[in-house]
């Protein structure tokens, strides 16, 4: 970037969209994230996306800059109303979100949506191929929808403490409705409602996904049950799987917000019931702000990622003490050679270290 230009922005003209300095090996200067901050405040999009670029990073300096990045922007972060989506790989989360979106762009001409898209990365590479946003195109277009498209990293569920902090951005930058849409592996993806004010299981007739549901526990945490393709040959399976979730929920006990989990059938290909998503949304929402759940909801939230901060943290500190990681190299060699198991080594470590 060019100084006429940094210029500029910092005047709050835009030549082109934000660009961050340093992946352009250019030198970086003192205000750069007091500027970067206040682009993500006023909404631009491609300061988004560098800011979430800037907190999914790794090295010690980025993580600096990130950290000063959220302790201005996380007072700024507004009330947004997050929505978990999740399902089995294959039921159309993105084709859901997409058709949903779209009719929410149509509902209110002033609403702005986020979409936190992750997908699934590669053990050994650690690659993903990040094909959201191409899979979006219809909504990707309209300047009122962010569609952020992330790796999920190796996490189960893809769910990382980089995506309760892209929330926190989103939400800072002014979006209305901010949607995490989970890979999909299964009981992992409960994960996902330790981030979200309102969970949206996705399901399809015929698949056994009801039932497998229930033995996941993911049914316990589902606010919303949509159950997806019910078009063509599959309507009369669709009214069955239906009648099947409906009566295996009635078995579910919800004792913290006496909500019950409707079931809506919809097609996301063809854009049916997508009316009746946001309406049962709409009521979930009222429901929780009228009980007092969603503060509750949220206040859990911050708890749970300050103890599991808190842990990783530690864990990342110990290891820079050669003391303990040598007593943790040898137990680990002793667990490995079946000497010990893996939780009398961890007892062991830990009382060594509380000594």
């Amino acid at each position: 970037m060019s100084k006429k230009s940094a210029l500029n922005i910092a005047k709050g003209v835009e030549e082109a969209p934000f660009i961050n300095p340093k992946w352009k090996g250019a030198k970086r200067r003192e205000p750069e994230i007091s500027e970067l901050t206040q682009k993500v405040i006023e909404g631009d999009m491609a300061a988004l996306s560098t800011a979430i670029t800037l907190i999914e990073s790794t090295s010690e300096k980025d993580e600096s800059d990130s950290r000063e990045l959220l302790n201005t922007i996380i007072p700024n972060a507004k009330n947004a109303f997050v929505i978990g989506v999740s399902g089995v790989p294959g039921v159309g989360k993105s084709t859901f979100l997409e058709s949903y979106c779209s009719f929410l762009l149509e509902l209110d001409p002033e609403s702005k949506l986020a979409i936190l898209a992750v997908d699934p990365s590669s053990e050994l590479s650690k690659g993903s191929i990040l094909g959201d946003k191409t899979r979006m195109e219809s909504i990707g277009k309209s300047d009122r929808v962010f569609i952020r498209p992330s790796a999920s990293g190796g996490k189960l569920g893809g769910v990382a403490r980089s995506t309760y902090e892209a929330v926190a951005l989103c939400e800072a930058a002014g979006f209305d409705f901010i949607f995490v849409e989970t890979v999909g592996v299964g009981q992992s993806e409960t994960v996902v409602s330790k981030l979200t004010d309102c969970f949206l299981f996705l399901a399809m007739p015929g698949t056994g996904d009801e039932l497998q549901g229930i033995k996941k526990g993911i049914m316990e945490m589902a606010d919303i049950i949509a159950l997806n393709k019910c078009d063509g040959p599959r309507e009369k399976q669709a009214n069955h799987s239906a009648l099947e979730l409906r009566n295996a929920l009635q078995l579910v006990s919800r004792h913290r917000d006496s909500w019950q989990t409707p079931v809506v059938q919809i097609s996301a290909l063809e854009s049916k019931g997508m009316e009746a998503v946001w309406t049962e949304l709409d009521k979930y929402y009222r429901h929780s702000m009228l009980n007092g759940w969603l503060e509750n909801n949220r206040q859990e939230q911050r708890e749970y990622w300050f103890k599991e901060n808190v842990g990783a943290l530690l864990f990342t500190s110990l290891t820079k003490n050669q003391d303990w990681k040598k007593q943790q190299l040898d137990l680990l060699e002793k667990v490995t050679e079946g000497i010990l198991s893996p939780f009398e080594a961890s007892r062991i470590l830990v009382e060594k270290l509380l000594a």
